[in-house]
């Protein structure tokens, strides 16, 4: 009996440590099962936020890419309408008149006081800046810019045959449409055999070239332009028999200008800055109302120069600019 005793407690010790073992086993099986799990919910939060992320990213990069187009589209859209009030603006024509400005003087008036001396009753100190033989491409475009930058605007008398050499000088000729500036005859040709044979204004052949030059100037500055302002080549106030002429251009109401002031730049040969201005205090003796004459074609670079000086010479004696219409 005591044998069998000691059989059952050794028994019942294995039995409690097999059941320990199994808890034991079991806890541990719950840890790693509870590890796993919790290490896939961790997976699938970062992929779930992942793909939070690369759907906002997405729906960012359309929102700019929406934004972009939009605006690209607004660019286009404002490019389209300015282009079409371009073509609206210009409908193939000059719009930028200067037939009607506060710049504008008559001419009328001015030709009488150089011809017949009938005095202009304004008490107003004028100046009359006016350019012959142009356009050039060398020295018109830097005259431009001078009276552009000093704000005057000045009379072009255009030779139509310089015109015409290149397609530079009529740009050039549009500019100074638009500038403000008036423009002026000074025939197709300027040749003096042509148009005064032995000294004697051929009337045919001077009305001719006054009205090709006409066809000339509307033919780049569009068909509405028109000038009765004239010069003659060497001056009306340098041919004889010109009672048939004037009678021509009073008919047609055309006014001729010729000029009381000078600077030298066509006479002999090329001048200097410091020529040109000596000569011009040598006509300029502050006459009220004054005409002063100089050229804008080629080898005139000299007139380019000294031109701000005489800019600032009549400014600082009180004359006032205008243009002749």
């Amino acid at each position: 009996m005591k044998k069998k005793k000691g059989y059952n407690k050794k028994r019942s010790l294995i039995c409690r440590i097999r059941a320990v073992f199994f808890c034991v086993l079991i806890l541990i099986s719950s840890i790693i099962i509870t590890n796993r799990y919790t290490q896939s919910d961790l997976e699938k939060t970062k992929i779930v936020q992942a793909s939070i992320e690369i759907k906002q990213k997405n729906k960012n990069e359309n929102l700019v890419n929406l934004v972009y187009e939009s605006s690209s589209n607004d660019d286009a859209s404002d490019m389209n309408s300015k282009n079409s009030n371009i073509k609206k603006e210009n409908n193939g024509e000059i719009i930028n008149s200067v037939d009607e400005d506060s710049n504008s003087f008559d001419s009328g008036k001015i030709q009488d006081f150089l011809t017949k001396n009938i005095r202009i009753e304004d008490n107003k100190k004028i100046a009359f800046l006016t350019f012959d033989d142009g356009p050039s491409t060398t020295v018109t475009p830097k005259i431009l810019n001078i009276l552009k930058e000093n704000n005057v605007k000045a009379t072009f008398f255009i030779v139509g045959k310089q015109l015409e050499e290149t397609a530079e000088a009529k740009n050039i000729l549009l500019e100074t449409y638009k500038q403000g500036h008036a423009i002026a005859n000074h025939t197709y040709s300027h040749n003096y055999s042509k148009l005064y044979p032995h000294g004697i204004v051929d009337v045919n052949s001077f009305m001719a070239e006054v009205e090709q030059n006409n066809n000339i100037l509307k033919g780049v500055l569009g068909e509405s332009f028109a000038s009765r302002v004239i010069r003659f080549p060497g001056g009306h106030m340098s041919w004889k028999a010109v009672s048939e002429i004037d009678k021509k251009l009073e008919d047609k109401n055309y006014k001729y200008i010729d000029w009381n002031a000078l600077i030298g730049d066509a006479e002999g040969g090329p001048k200097t800055k410091d020529q040109l201005m000596k000569r011009y205090h040598q006509t300029f003796v502050g006459q009220e109302k004054v005409v002063l004459l100089m050229h804008d074609t080629y080898g005139k670079q000299s007139t380019a120069e000294a031109l701000p000086y005489i800019i600032g010479d009549l400014k600082s004696k009180g004359y006032e600019f205008r243009t002749l219409k």
